[in-house]
Order: C-alpha cells, then sequence, then structure tokens
C-alpha cells in the first residue's frame, strides 16, 4: 500500500475505512490469491526447507560439495533406477540447479538396454525421467519411449501385464507431454483409463491385481485419472475419483499418516493432482494435517524413513520429495508434478485462482451461471485445473444450467514430440540447465587421460561430451570432442563385451566346473575373450579365473589322452610289426 493511501485509510477511520476492508476481502476472494501473511509464508517455507534438506542429504551421502550437482558421479550411474529417478524427478519439479543434461545423458545410457520383453512400467519411468529432466521421451538418443511403453505394444506383452501399475503409467506417460497415439493403437487413452476406472474395487479403492485394495495403488490410480475429473462427459471418471477420495480418507488414521512416507507421499501427490489441499481439507485432516505426517518421517540427517524412526532411505526419500513438490506446485497454481509441458503463465494462473474463487462461494443462481461461463471459456488443458468441478456440477443441477462437454481425451492429445520445460519454482523461470565445459569436467577428462577408460566410463564419457559439445566458447573444443567421443566407444565397447560375456556364462557355462565336452569350444573362446581384457576389466566377468582354468585344465586333459593314445596306437604297431617279421622266416 502507499503512503497516499495510508494516510486516505488514517483519515477515514471509520466507515470508509471498513468498507475498504470489505472491500479487499471480497477482491481476495474472487480472486483466490492468498493473502500474504506469516501463516501462508511458513507453509512455503517448511516445505522448501524440506526439501532442501533432502538435496543435502544426498550431497552428505554421496561425499560432494554445495558446489557439485547432485547428477554427478555414482549417482547418474543409477540413472533409469526407480530410487534415484523418483529423487531426480523431485529436484526437476522444484527446478533446483543441477545439471539435467547430465542425468538425461545418463538416462540415455540406461534405456539402450532396454528390450520389448522388459516390464512397461521400465519404459515408462525412464519416459517420465526423461521428460522431467527436460527431454523427449519420443526420441531419446533416437529411441521412443513412449512407443515402446505405451502404444507400441502388444496384447502378448500387454501395458497391464504386470498388473494396474503398468496401465496407470502408461496414462500418466502419455499425459507428461500430451502425446497423441496412432489411429487404431491398441492402447490408446480411451482404452488405458477405461482399464484404470473399470478396475475399481467396490470399497472404493484400487489393488495391484485383483484382491484387497492398496493405499499406494488407489493414490497412484487417481494420479493418473485426475485430468480428467472435470471432463463432464465422463460420469464414471467423476464417480471413480469420489469413491477412491473416500476410500483414503477412511484409511488415515487419528495422527494424520497412512503408515508410511511411501504412502502418504503418493496420497499428497494424488489430492495436489486433484486440486485438494492435503493441509486443509476436512477429509484429510485428523488430529494432524496429512503434510505434516509426512514430514515427521524426514529424519535429522534430511533424508526420509519408510516407518517413523528408521534409517533414511532413497525411495522413501524420493518419493517424499515429489510430494513436496506436488504440494507446492498446488499451492501456486502450477502444473501438476507429472504434467512436464511449459508450465501455465502468470496470467493463466491468474485466470484460473480468480475462476477457482468464484466457484469456491457459488451461493445463488446468479453466481453461478457467471461461474459456469468463466468455466465453459476454458479450453481443456486449463480445465483439468478448475479445483471446484463438483460444485460446479452441482450447481448446474440446482439451477439447470448447461455445462459444455469437451474429448478431454482428444484435446489432450496434443503432439507426437516435445521437450519436459524444468521450470525453478523460486526463481519463477525455465531453467535451462548446464551449459559449458567446466573446471570440473577438465579434471575430470585429464583423470581419463591418465587412468584410462574403463567399461564403467561409459556414463562419465558421455556427459563429458554433451557439456563440450555444448561450450561453443571451449579452447581445442573439436580436438576433446574426438577425443570423447574415442573414449566413450572404447568403453561401451568394453561395457558391451563384458555384458556378453557374462551373459554367455551365466546361460552356457554355469557353474564351471560342470561344463561337459560339448560345451569345450565355447568355453576356450570365452576363456580367450577373457584374456583380452585389460586386467582390471576381467574381475567385472563372472568366474572369470575359472573359466580360464577350465579351458586349460580341459586342454591338458585332452592334450594327455591324445599323448597316451598316439604312445598306444605306436605300441601296437610296434608288436605285430615283430610278430609279421617272425612269420615271414
Amino acid at each position: 500500500m502507499t503512503k497516499h493511501g495510508s494516510r486516505i485509510l488514517l483519515k477515514t477511520r471509520g466507515f470508509l475505512g471498513r468498507l475498504v476492508a470489505v472491500f479487499a476481502g471480497a477482491v481476495m476472494l474472487l480472486t483466490n490469491v492468498p493473502a500474504v501473511n506469516a501463516d501462508n509464508a511458513d507453509k512455503r517455507d517448511r516445505i522448501t526447507e524440506s526439501a532442501e534438506k533432502v538435496c543435502q542429504w544426498q550431497r552428505d551421502k554421496m561425499g560432494i560439495s554445495q558446489d557439485e550437482s547432485i547428477f554427478s558421479g555414482d549417482f547418474l550411474q543409477n540413472a533409469g533406477i526407480g530410487s534415484s529417478d523418483w529423487l531426480a524427478i523431485g529436484i526437476s519439479r522444484f527446478g533446483f540447479e543441477e545439471d539435467y543434461e547430465a542425468y538425461l545423458t545418463a538416462l540415455s545410457q540406461r534405456v539402450k538396454a532396454l528390450s520389448d520383453t522388459d516390464n512397461a512400467t521400465e519404459w515408462q519411468r525412464c519416459a517420465i525421467t526423461a521428460s522431467a529432466m527436460g527431454g523427449d521421451p519420443a526420441d531419446l538418443e533416437g529411441i521412443d519411449l513412449v512407443k515402446g511403453g505405451v502404444y507400441g505394444r502388444d496384447e502378448n506383452n500387454s501395458v497391464g501385464k504386470q498388473g494396474l501399475n503398468g496401465w496407470i503409467f502408461a496414462l500418466l506417460t502419455l499425459d507428461t507431454m500430451g502425446y497423441k497415439t496412432p489411429e487404431g493403437a491398441e492402447f490408446d487413452r480411451e482404452r488405458i483409463l477405461d482399464e484404470i476406472v473399470s478396475s475399481q474395487n467396490t470399497d472404493g479403492g484400487f489393488s495391484l491385481s485383483k484382491g484387497e485394495s492398496d493405499i499406494d495403488i488407489t493414490a497412484m490410480a487417481l494420479q493418473a485419472i485426475a485430468p480428467y475429473y472435470n471432463d463432464f462427459s465422463r460420469d464414471d471418471v467423476r464417480k471413480s475419483v469420489d469413491k477412491a477420495v473416500e476410500y483414503l480418507s477412511g484409511k488415515q488414521d487419528s495422527s494424520g499418516t497412512f503408515g508410511s512416507a511411501e504412502a502418504d507421499s503418493q496420497v499428497v501427490i494424488a489430492l495436489c493432482s486433484l486440486g485438494i489441499d492435503p493441509e486443509a481439507d476436512s477429509r484429510f485432516v485428523k488430529n494432524a494435517d496429512l503434510l505434516t505426517a509426512l514430514l515427521s518421517y524426514q529424519n535429522s540427517d534430511g533424508g526420509f524413513s519408510h516407518e517413523k524412526g528408521g534409517d533414511s532411505d532413497e525411495l522413501a526419500t524420493g518419493q517424499a520429495l515429489c510430494a513436496l513438490a506436488a504440494q507446492k506446485r498446488f499451492e501456486l497454481t502450477m502444473r501438476r508434478i507429472y504434467d512436464m509441458r511449459e508450465e501455465l503463465s502468470v496470467l493463466q494462473r491468474e485466470k484460473l485462482d480468480g475462476i477457482n474463487g468464484r466457484l469456491s462461494d457459488i451461493s445463488d443462481e446468479e453466481s453461478a451461471e457467471k461461474a459456469l461461463k468463466l468455466f465453459n471459456d476454458l479450453d481443456c488443458d486449463e480445465r483439468t485445473y478448475v479445483r471446484y468441478g463438483a460444485e460446479l456440477e452441482n450447481a448446474a443441477e440446482k439451477y439447470s444450467l448447461t455445462l459444455s462437454d469437451r474429448a478431454f481425451t482428444v484435446e489432450l492429445a496434443q503432439t507426437d514430440h516435445g521437450n519436459g520445460c524444468v521450470y525453478s519454482i523460486e526463481k519463477t523461470e525455465i531453467y535451462k540447465g548446464k551449459k559449458g565445459f567446466t573446471k570440473s569436467d577438465r579434471n575430470k577428462l585429464e583423470a581419463l587421460r591418465k587412468n584410462g577408460v574403463t567399461s564403467g566410463d561409459c556414463t562419465a564419457t558421455a556427459v563429458l561430451l554433451a557439456h563440450a559439445k555444448a561450450d561453443e566458447s571451449l579452447s581445442d573444443r573439436d580436438k576433446i570432442i574426438s577425443e570423447l567421443e574415442e573414449m566413450n566407444s572404447k568403453a561401451n565397447e568394453l561395457y558391451s563385451e563384458i555384458s556378453d560375456l557374462n551373459s554367455i556364462i551365466s546361460r552356457e557355462l554355469y557353474p564351471v566346473d560342470s561344463v561337459g565336452k560339448d560345451k569345450k569350444e565355447l568355453l576356450e573362446k570365452t576363456a580367450e575373450r577373457i584374456k583380452k581384457l585389460p586386467e582390471s576389466e576381467r574381475k567385472k566377468v563372472t568366474s572369470a579365473d575359472e573359466i580360464i582354468k577350465e579351458a586349460e585344465d580341459k586342454n591338458v586333459t585332452v592334450y594327455v589322452i591324445s599323448a597316451a593314445a598316439v604312445l598306444c596306437a605306436v605300441g601296437v604297431f610296434t608288436v605285430v610289426r615283430k610278430k609279421g617279421k617272425k612269420c615271414v622266416r
């Protein structure tokens, strides 16, 4: 408020002052913009503070400084593995300054090993992670994770072969960027949505396969179908959501928790995806609200434990960080945690805040008509972020108003390709990622030059190569790029050779001491391949020493047998010859 405005208020004090206060309150309600007060500041501060503690926990665990990116070293080696991916997604949805390009590069190394027979959720999780890192999962180093994890599968290797989570993550994958499915695809949005909704149990919950309802799976199902709740042509989706929310509310205990950090995290993400506040909605505030219950699992070291008082666990910590990001995004009217498209503009967010404010205060036919008009003017993307769809539907029915139908499953299919958006919540800007070849990168390159490249350097060389290519001001850039390409190629060759050897040994030559004569040639060839590896790489081959020894022992045995056979043959020949001579005489 300006000094001039303050003087006016001081002079009027009476009626006019009260009128201004009432007007200000009305504007607040109209726009649904929370007042800037200590409570709201504390809410957001505790979320950010908790998230920053998680990041510090991971740094401490890795033994790296504040200046180094979490996305480095051993952490990158686990890209494409569940616990690391959830932590990476949580970090990206806060938009913390980390080396997203490095993680994306490491992930691309991992997905090269995926096959058509791998579980659909492997493909889907990698696709979601790629989007979160700012990449395009439909073209990650030439690999289409969306096709491999969703519409490219057949009935023999169905999206739902593992259970309901395959259908859930398939829908989340499509909606990360609004990916289309080809016409006639076996697994399209419509079918996936139908499969999820029709799997609901009579108690309102969902389960991985047929059986007792599960809190985590129910929350995950809600996360997937949440964008379709305001599709008023899908009454089945709306009823399914309402029943599932009721089921979850009934499963929350008196202290506000669902029994584990992971369960609390999944429910927080589900509620935020639906526009329900885990901190304030009466259905999820017992003696404590749900977010407070989740934070009670955070240890003094910054990590989260599965059970209260347990050791910090990477999976629990990663999922909790995702929940914190979901909560903060909900409070700021930002995109859902698994919606990786370009962030909603300030104007869009203000418009949604205004509509949500009107919908929360429908009191008569006039206010219902105004709210309905605002809603009907929205496109499907914006409609998915309206928080009071139930109130709007009730008002439309009460006052005989018409809600326009839009085909959500059609309109949300927007693109064939697209890069996810990493947005810094604190700086309110798109995070462009790391650019340039740093001093740390130079040190790593020197170490590779000095120590040589190993099979474990596939990711490290790929990341350095990406950084070098991105730095147009790098001195000797072409030379360094060429050198790193050669290093990366060598590292991948070693890795492929070791992987192939291990595969042969596990399938054909194990246990080694029981290998029969029919495998002698394979044993010898395998031993020769192992011998050609650098000494430091041999130990990465299963039973390498035993393979070499067994091959040598079999050769010795064959030699001894052969020598004995020759001696025997010579002896027989000599005897026959002597007898022959006697006959001649």
